[in-house]
């Protein structure tokens, strides 16, 4: 009865043991991917970020943003660049695909863009997945009142300048559930957004 005791005694202690090891090993993974993953936004985002400040302005290709997309002019690599990697003027795209649950990346020169202006998917790589949502907003000087306000969209007819910061914000979905918060303010060199019309509830102010 003793030995029975002992060994049941020796059994669970290890059985306890190894769940305890185990449960560790899991929590050690999850922090790890969890770091590699915070790891590749980051610098995926710094990279959208440098795009985005390097923007300049350019009649054939004007800066336009929506809520799940923003195009603006930028240096591309050139078609023509061979083994010596070289740059021309294009069209650069973020834009999120909420069935993929991805943010891509589209680069076209110029010359393509002014034949086919639309998203080509032989131009589009992925950039970050496992996005639950994601939306940008844009940073404009209010002329009637002189005061920064924020709005979802920067349409060319509405201002033909850039905007002064453009925010991103995404919330990361992993295995059903939200994983993550990221939010990135990328203020804008050359932006000199100005917006003389009204547009009532469509904006908020950046203190909202």
């Amino acid at each position: 009865m003793e030995l029975f005791i002992s060994t049941a005694i020796i059994f669970f202690v290890g059985v306890t043991v190894y769940s305890t090891f185990f449960n560790a090993i899991n929590v050690w993974r999850r922090a790890n991917v969890s770091r590699k993953l915070e790891k590749d936004i980051a610098i995926n985002l710094t990279k959208l970020s440098r795009d985005m400040r390097n923007t300049f302005d350019f009649s054939g290709i004007p800066f336009e943003g929506a809520e799940d997309a923003v195009f603006f002019p930028g240096l591309v690599k050139s078609a023509l660049s061979g083994e010596n990697p070289q740059t021309e003027i294009g069209r650069i795209a973020y834009f999120f695909d909420k069935d993929k649950m991805t943010l891509f990346k589209e680069e076209k020169n110029y010359p393509r863009v002014y034949k086919e202006d639309k998203i080509e998917d032989d131009y589009v790589i992925p950039i970050i997945s496992g996005i639950e949502r994601l939306s940008f907003s844009y940073c404009y000087l209010d002329a009637l009142n002189s005061e920064y306000k924020w709005k979802d969209s920067w349409k060319r007819e509405d201002q033909d300048t850039i905007p002064q910061a453009v925010k991103l914000e995404l919330v990361l979905k992993k295995n059903g559930i939200s994983a993550g918060q990221f939010t990135k303010m990328i203020f804008i060199p050359i932006g000199t957004g100005e917006q003389k019309k009204e547009f009532g509830n469509t904006v908020k102010t950046a203190q909202e």
